[in-house]
């Protein structure tokens, strides 16, 4: 197909024909509901001439819903880290039930093709991706954790993967909204992984984790492709209630984009958060995150370390609110950013922030953003060691306080592996 053809083709009518053809088999109320907001919003992008960044990654391309494939899971057993856990695994915008661990004495698993599901509250803003979620998910997922008693309880394994499309002209596009309801003393393990393994693809997850009364969750992210041709959207909203224990896990590799807005809002009083975050971006990639935290409940700690790597004219933008407001007495909250960069062209954009409603608290933030110091690769040099091992230490070193608590051993050498690939650095491991 010409490249002028694909320059006129108008994204908003690809996207009309997409959902018209979507409400015959998934309408609801609630979607119809996003759809008009979507359509509004898009309009007026459009009318006032922003050229947003929706916009601007697909605009020459064909945009196309995901047919379901098949897929051999020994095809992807050498991505994926390996675990007993439960698997589910979601192909092209839809849970696998011929693959995935749906029948599990560990968490209730429903779905639901209309979307019905309402979490409301009022700290949660929507965009355009949430609106895109909430009107074209094919299936509205639910997973529920109900346990006060089995303290042997199975990681739940989260597989997203695109596959089919080899056309450089046409983008498939993946919608998710999941709701995830935890409610146990014991901790849960919630690992997202998210591979493609084709061409382009569009992946945009809408997220709500509901963390009930002394429940205790660990959730770990992990994106990985081996080609940039992709873009990641995600919005992730936790709501924590009294006395919830929350460590969270990132770890992206850069595709063509990848933007995550987090919503963490504590509901009711002595919990914690613990998020931990490691961004690596290289070619003219880029990576967008915006974390914002609020407080409303008494003595909750929420402690957040963000760190990144750039290379080439890659970008990396993160921005964070920390609020807390007049009922949150006895609140401790930390924000603290890094950012390493690797060539002169790369950028790193950091923008934290606090909003306090309270005098009974502590909280602070840090920033600091830098190049491989030489004078400490000269001082490791004057210890026998050479430019190249010298060089890797200092990256270990500033990325350790990130890998060192991603869930286990294995893992973390899993992922050392990775970075060894995507940073070209040969023998990453094997100097140490």
């Amino acid at each position: 197909m010409g490249m002028n053809l694909l320059m006129n083709n108008n994204f908003l009518d690809q996207l009309n024909n997409i959902y018209q053809k979507h409400k015959k088999y998934h309408f609801s109320k609630k979607s119809e509901k996003h759809w008009l907001k979507l359509k509004f919003l898009l309009s007026k992008c459009k009318d006032e001439n922003k050229k947003t960044d929706f916009f601007k990654n697909i605009k020459n391309k064909l945009l196309k819903t995901s047919k379901i494939y098949s897929v051999d899971k020994e095809k992807i057993k050498n991505f994926i880290f390996k675990r007993d856990a439960v698997f589910l695994y979601f192909v092209n915008g839809k849970l696998n039930k011929n693959i995935s661990n749906i029948n599990n004495i560990w968490y209730k698993i429903s779905i639901n093709k209309y979307n019905k599901q309402n979490y409301k509250n009022n700290s949660i803003k929507h965009n355009i991706y949430t609106h895109l979620a909430e009107s074209l998910s094919k299936e509205i997922l639910s997973i529920s954790i109900d346990n006060t008693n089995n303290i042997n309880i199975k990681p739940l394994y989260l597989i997203y993967l695109n596959e089919g499309n080899i056309n450089l002209n046409e983008i498939i596009i993946s919608n998710y909204r999941n709701y995830i309801n935890i409610n146990s003393t014991h901790p849960i393990i919630i690992f997202e992984h998210f591979m493609n393994i084709n061409q382009s693809y569009f992946n945009n997850v809408y997220n709500t984790f509901i963390i009930e009364k002394n429940s205790k969750l660990e959730n770990y992210k992990f994106i990985y492709n081996k080609n940039n041709n992709n873009y990641h959207y995600a919005n992730n909203n936790f709501f924590l209630y009294k006395n919830v224990s929350l460590k969270k896990h990132d770890i992206f590799f850069s595709q063509k984009k990848i933007q995550q807005n987090n919503n963490f809002i504590f509901m009711e009083k002595n919990s914690k958060l613990i998020y931990k975050s490691l961004l690596l971006a290289k070619n003219n990639d880029i990576i967008n995150t915006d974390n914002y935290l609020e407080h409303n409940g008494s003595n909750c700690y929420s402690y957040q370390l963000h760190k990144a790597i750039v290379n080439n004219k890659a970008i990396i933008n993160s921005t964070g609110l920390l609020k807390i407001n007049p009922y949150a007495i006895k609140t401790d909250g930390q924000i603290n950013y890094s950012g390493l960069l690797l060539s002169r062209l790369s950028e790193i954009n950091i923008k934290p922030k606090l909003d306090i409603y309270n005098n009974d608290v502590k909280c602070k933030h840090g920033v600091s953003t830098g190049v491989i110091n030489e004078d400490q690769i000269f001082f490791l040099k004057t210890r026998g060691i050479n430019y190249k091992s010298a060089y890797n230490i200092l990256l270990i070193a500033f990325m350790n306080d990130i890998l060192k608590d991603f869930y286990n051993k294995k893992s973390v050498n899993k992922i050392f592996e990775h970075i060894s690939c995507y940073l070209s650095i040969e023998n990453f491991l094997n100097e140490f």
